[in-house]
């Protein structure tokens, strides 16, 4: 196969065209329409002149492509050659990579093997939904050039990772635990995990401290309320004796004022008025006062206080 030949004789297409020639020409034509200026009666002569323009362009430009394309068939027919030799080559390279794809393929599921028996031997059954085999597959794993070595150091080192993590996040009681754990597990994500666990703790301090400032407030309500209960009931027992006593004392004074009115009716007239005296004496005093009254013909009752 190495002494295959691929002689192949190219000489320079030339292609030769008057084109100086053309050029004056043209330029001194289209110096002629570059000066010219048209009013709305001369519309036909500048349509007729923009129409022969136009057929010079097309001529040019299909005389272009006849030339290329006459240009080009050494060139596609060498292009179709080729490719019929790339054919025949393609053959046998599709056959030979399809073995060589199976022994790589054969190789990695292999490997693979290996490399599942090495993670079921360093990753414990409770850590195995935390790091699934597929999520901590390294890109590099299934190249030859990577070893199981290597691999298992990878392996080992995420478990120990892993580990630490989920005891950190065990070890902070909090009623959030598990959920932080089931962060974890979906993101492996520490600092997710315990932001979970701070904004659940944040908020139910917040609440704590609101319903400790609700409790207080309602003792301090029912304080209130029983201080003014007791005033209430203060104020009441005040009036209640002050009832009594303004009672007592009306009864007492109307005691005071009653007489014995079968005795008191010879001594009284029409013009006779009953009054209370309160008078502070001795006995002897009260004596002689009493004679006194008597002597004048008044009615008294002694009443003594």
């Amino acid at each position: 196969m190495n002494d295959l030949s691929f002689d192949i004789i190219q000489k320079p297409g030339i292609i030769h065209m008057n084109v100086e020639p053309l050029k004056a020409q043209l330029r001194e034509k289209m110096e002629e329409y570059a000066s010219k200026v048209f009013a709305e009666e001369d519309k036909k002569d500048a349509k007729d002149d923009l129409a022969f323009l136009r057929s010079i362009k097309k001529a040019v430009n299909e005389r272009r492509i006849e030339v290329k394309k006459e240009y080009m068939k050494p060139c596609d027919l060498f292009e179709k050659e080729v490719a019929e030799l790339i054919y025949l080559i393609d053959g046998p390279i599709g056959l030979i990579n399809g073995q060589v794809k199976e022994f790589e393929e054969k190789r990695i599921r292999e490997k693979n093997a290996e490399i599942q028996k090495i993670y079921d031997e360093l990753v414990e059954d409770e850590l195995q939904d935390y790091i699934p085999l597929e999520c901590i597959y390294g890109t590099k794993w299934g190249n030859a050039g990577t070893t199981l070595k290597s691999i298992r150091r990878e392996i080992e080192s995420v478990v120990v990772k892993t580990s630490a993590e989920i005891n950190a996040i065990k070890a902070i009681n909090s009623d959030k635990k598990e959920a932080a754990l089931n962060i974890y597990m979906a993101t492996r994500n520490l600092p997710a995990a315990m932001k979970c666990i701070a904004d659940y703790e944040k908020q139910k301090a917040e609440i704590l401290i609101k319903q400790e400032a609700e409790q207080a407030e309602r003792a301090e309500r029912e304080r209130q309320k029983e201080i003014e209960r007791i005033r209430k009931e203060e104020r009441e027992r005040i009036r209640s004796e002050e009832k009594i006593r303004f009672d007592a004392e009306k009864l007492a004074i109307e005691a005071l004022k009653t007489v014995d009115e079968n005795a008191a009716a010879p001594l009284s007239t029409k013009e006779s008025q009953k009054v209370i005296y309160t008078v502070v004496a001795t006995p002897d005093e009260l004596q002689e006062i009493e004679m006194a009254f008597t002597s004048l013909g008044v009615y008294f009752e002694r009443k003594d206080v």
